[in-house]
């Protein structure tokens, strides 16, 4: 073999040495999380998952909020046997309710996390019931402007993916925030689930 062949090999070995190490990191640093609501204990009990709400008060129950609840149940999923139940009385023609975590990620200055669900809708509805909702970021969420709309939830009947994916800009390993619900958009009581919840940092 020639040295100018030897070269080529040499460097086309090189590159893809570089490749390989190059893509090994960056699989290092990605971090996913996957919930589907299987492992957890109890028919309310949703782990690390955390039940938040954004309510008026209920004119017919003066001075307490309307009601709304999210717990894993057994009568609809998507996969295995449970999913995260969203109950929200929307009569008064406002409400935002989530599930919300705190999760620790990789140092850097800039992260990309990319959030997943799948959400079943009864009915499908030309009229927008509810907006579907997602957050992330250092600051846990508090009121309905916190999120962002990521799409509506009777689009169809039966089961529909959402996705959505925010870039935070961090100084150093930091915990963050993220959350995914449902925000009212018309005037009745509305009860939705949510299954096979992905999370992506990079």
């Amino acid at each position: 073999m020639n040295k100018t062949c030897l070269f080529i090999v040499l460097a086309v070995v090189i590159s893809l040495a570089i490749g390989f190490i190059n893509a090994f990191y960056a699989l290092q640093s990605r971090i996913v999380i996957m919930e589907d609501f299987e492992q957890l204990q109890g028919e309310s009990n949703l782990g690390e998952w955390s039940a938040k709400a954004y309510v008026p008060l209920d004119p017919n129950n003066p001075g307490n909020p309307v009601q709304w609840h999210i717990r894993r149940v057994s009568n609809v999923f998507r996969s295995g046997k449970y999913s995260a139940e969203f109950f929200l009385d929307g009569t008064q023609d406002d409400g935002t309710i989530w599930l919300e975590r705190k999760i620790r990620v990789p140092s850097g200055n800039n992260l990309r996390v990319t959030l997943s669900f799948w959400l079943y809708s009864e009915q499908e509805s030309f009229n927008t019931i509810a907006a579907v909702v997602a957050y992330a970021g250092v600051a846990e969420p508090a009121v309905e402007d916190d999120f962002a709309v990521i799409g509506v939830a009777n689009e169809v009947a039966g089961w529909r993916n959402y996705a959505y994916t925010f870039d935070l800009n961090l100084d150093s390993a930091i915990e963050i925030w993220v959350a995914f619900g449902i925000s009212v958009r018309w005037e009745t009581c509305m009860t939705y689930y949510i299954d096979n919840v992905k999370l992506e940092f990079a």
